[in-house]
Formats: structure tokens, sequence, C-alpha cells
């Protein structure tokens, strides 16, 4: 049952909106770079600022910043190894890289953790009080992942094309740097926004983000030459979906023998975060450099759809190397 309400959750509404994108591009030939500019301009900084200004910040929360950071260290090394092996353009290396470093935690990650964590077995006496916690720890995870994927990201995406002094020209230009200070800063300031007419614009821009992401997406798969037989994204999607997992359980254990050591849900909500498909964004910074395209959406589609079966064994697996 759990897993069925996973699919229908969690997978079934980003395929419906990459579905919507795909059939409403077939008969209006839309612009996808005007839904770009519309994400990079609006949505996205509105999203980035309501997720952390939101977020309850803490010194285990500041661990888990750090423990993401290590893991995706890692996944670039390896990343950067695969792409030397097949002798891959440095533009190839850096649409591989985007799609296995980052993750679709905005998407489907933190919803899969709400969704895990308010059932069974972690329903006790009618309550759920491994949700907050978890939901906390997989907060701090979506903030990591939204700071590197929308600048480092947003760089390797152009470095391909670019001199690294263009791209960082082209990341200054773009409005995330800039929220990324202001809301920190509103943050240490401890000013109050949630009172102020302003507020709901963040809200609401926020909310739109997955639907124009994966519309987006879905436009540009009618755009691209699909090929599921590509070695070299399979390659990529293994890494995400399972690569990462084992990562992940690999530092958890050095973590948590050497280190401070984390609760056992805060590793169930690492292990299950890390195995959660590549993000939509790696298509939207591909198009916005024209930076292999299409084999950037192919592995985001090949591991949005077999993620299906590897986030369930991840969830599974989770709970029985960490149990409560």
């Amino acid at each position: 049952m759990a897993f069925l309400q996973i699919i229908s959750n969690n997978i079934l509404p980003l395929i419906v909106f990459i579905a919507i994108g795909y059939i409403l591009d077939i008969v209006f030939t839309l612009d996808v770079k005007t839904l770009n500019k519309l994400t990079f301009f609006v949505v996205l900084p509105s999203f980035i600022f309501y997720s952390v200004y939101s977020a309850s910040i803490n010194i285990t929360m500041i661990n888990v910043f750090f423990f993401a950071c290590i893991e995706m260290f890692f996944l670039s090394i390896i990343g950067i190894l695969y792409g030397k092996l097949r002798k891959f353009p440095l533009g190839k290396i850096e649409a591989f890289k985007n799609a296995t470093m980052f993750s679709n935690t905005g998407n489907i990650g933190i919803a899969l953790v709400a969704l895990v964590f308010s059932n069974d077995p972690f329903i006790v006496n009618g309550e759920t009080p491994y949700l907050i916690p978890a939901l906390s720890a997989g907060t701090m995870l979506l903030i990591q992942m939204n700071i590197f994927l929308n600048t480092l990201g947003l760089y390797q995406a152009g470095k391909g094309k670019l001199t690294p002094y263009d791209a960082i020209k082209v990341i200054l230009h773009m409005p995330v740097i800039y929220v990324l200070v202001s809301v920190f800063t509103i943050k240490i300031l401890q000013i109050n926004l949630s009172d102020l007419f302003i507020w709901p614009l963040f809200k609401y821009s926020a909310q739109a983000l997955v639907a124009i992401v994966m519309m987006a997406l879905g436009i540009q798969i009618h755009h691209s030459q699909f090929k599921v037989q590509d070695i070299d994204a399979w390659a990529a999607t293994s890494l995400r979906l399972l690569g990462a997992p084992l990562i992940v359980w690999g530092l958890l254990t050095i973590w948590n023998t050497f280190g401070t050591g984390f609760s056992p849900i805060v590793c169930q909500v690492l292990m299950i975060m890390s195995s959660v498909p590549s993000p939509a964004n790696s298509v939207l910074y591909a198009i916005e450099f024209r930076n292999y395209i299409d084999f950037a959406t192919e592995i985001v589609i090949m591991s949005t759809f077999a993620s299906i079966l590897t986030m369930t064994i991840v969830i599974y697996m989770a709970r029985i190397l960490f149990p409560i």
C-alpha cells in the first residue's frame, strides 16, 4: 500500500505535468526558454526564499548540511572519473555531474519524507512523533541542494560552453545569489515577514515551481531525440539512484562511529533523500547554455521512472540499517 502511495502521491503528479507540457508543445509549439526565464527570475528565487526563511536551523541541521556537502563531493569525483574514462568533452562531463551530484529534493524528496514518516510503522498511538524531526532534516537537505544546484550547478552547466569568468558573470546576473544573501540576512536579524503583504507573493510563487519546471521538461522532451539505449545516461541514472545511497550508507557508518552521530530518523532521511532522481533543473540549465540538452533530458526521464522501484528499495533498506 505504501508503495502505491509513493507512486500515486509523488511520481504520478510529476508524470502528469510532464505529459501536459509535452501535449501543449505539440498543439501550440511553445517556447521553453520563456518558461526558463520565468523560472530563473521569479519562481525559483521565491521558492528558495520561502524554503530558507521557513526552516528551523540548529546544530544537528548544520551537521546535516555539511554531511550533504561531503556526499556531493564524492559524487562529483565519481562523475569526473567516469567522464575522463569515457573521454567525454568538458561540457558532457559537467552535464553528467549536474545529473548525479544534484537531486530532485524539492519535487520528490521532501514530499517522500513527509509521506514515509506520517504512515506506519512511524505512527505511535495515532500520532506521528517522528515526522517533525524528519521534515527538519529534509528541509535542511532541500536548502543545501537549492544553494548548490542554483550556484555550482548553474556554473557547471555554463562551464562547458563558456569560460569560467563568463560563467560566473552569468551566475551573478541571476537573482538566486542575491536572494540567498537577503534571506540569510533577514533570518540573522530576525525580521518577521509573515505578516507583510509580500509574504503571500513568495508563498504562491514558490508553489508554482513543480508545475512550471515539470511542464518545461515535457516541452523539452518533445524537442529532444530521446535514446533509451544510451549507456552513459544509464550510468548516470545508476549512480544517482543506487550509487548515492551506497555512498551515504558508507559515510553514515563512518560518521556515526567517529563523529557526533545522527539519530536513526535523521539517518533514514539522509538515505531516502539520497535516492531521489535527477533534478529537472539540470535540463533547464542545459537549455539555457545549450549544453548537451538531449543527454540531460534522457537522464532526468530515466531516473524519474526508474526511481519508482529504487526509492522503494532504499526506504526498506533504511529501516533495516537504521532501526528506531
